[in-house]
């Protein structure tokens, strides 16, 4: 009985694995996200669960935003979440996502160099990593993916440590050239972390051993 108790859980935990874990769906509530306020990333100035989109499920996390292109304080804004340093996450070599999406208008008037979107990520230190740029699809879910230590930033600070990061979120930003100031919604839903593979054979292997030995010991 043992092997077989055993057994189960070893698939229901690869099974988990291969399929990572939702942190956030926004099914709840804000889950603790809200908008960054800084002077030069004031570009979203409030956080709200929503019923008007959602990638899954019946929500998303809303963000008003007023994105003015050229201006020092309205050209970016970021929606974020910043857990307990008890709560700290080791993201080292795991690949997160994060599906984003853009109503008509959210992605500036100038189709050549539309706004945008990054992941970040800041540790107990708050030293910042930021992911590439993607640009804005209007109408349309996009999910960002960036995997730490394989993914190249598009900005670290010197001394970043992926393995106790505090805080999460979603830059969206205007575009090199772009113009056209929007006010409307931006929208965010189903962030995700998934192991690596390396990491999800050592569990698998770890299982297998462990299999092997109640068989031998049932012997």
């Amino acid at each position: 009985m043992t092997k077989y108790f055993i057994a189960v859980t070893a698939v229901l935990l690869i099974g988990q694995a291969a399929f990572g874990a939702t942190l956030y769906d926004f099914e709840s509530g804000t889950q603790g996200w809200t908008y960054q306020d800084y002077t030069d990333s004031q570009a979203i100035t409030a956080a709200a669960q929503s019923g008007t989109q959602a990638k899954s499920g019946s929500y998303s996390l809303m963000g008003t935003t007023h994105l003015v292109p050229g201006d020092v304080n309205y050209s970016k804004g970021e929606l974020l979440v910043t857990r307990t340093q008890a709560d700290k996450l080791d993201l080292n070599g795991l690949t997160t996502s994060v599906s984003v999406y853009g109503p008509t208008g959210a992605a500036g008037t100038n189709p050549s160099s539309p706004n945008g979107w990054q992941m970040f990520f800041k540790d107990v230190n708050y030293k910042a990593w930021y992911g590439p740029w993607t640009n804005m699809v209007e109408n349309s879910w996009t999910t960002l993916s960036s995997t730490i230590g394989t993914t190249t930033p598009a900005f670290v600070d010197s001394g970043f440590d992926p393995t106790q990061i505090v805080t999460l979120g979603v830059k969206i930003g205007t575009g090199g050239s772009s113009t056209g100031t929007y006010d409307g919604a931006v929208y965010v839903d189903d962030y995700t972390v998934v192991p690596e593979p390396a990491s999800m054979l050592l569990l698998g292997s770890g299982l297998i051993g462990i299999l092997g030995f109640a068989r031998k010991k049932r012997a």
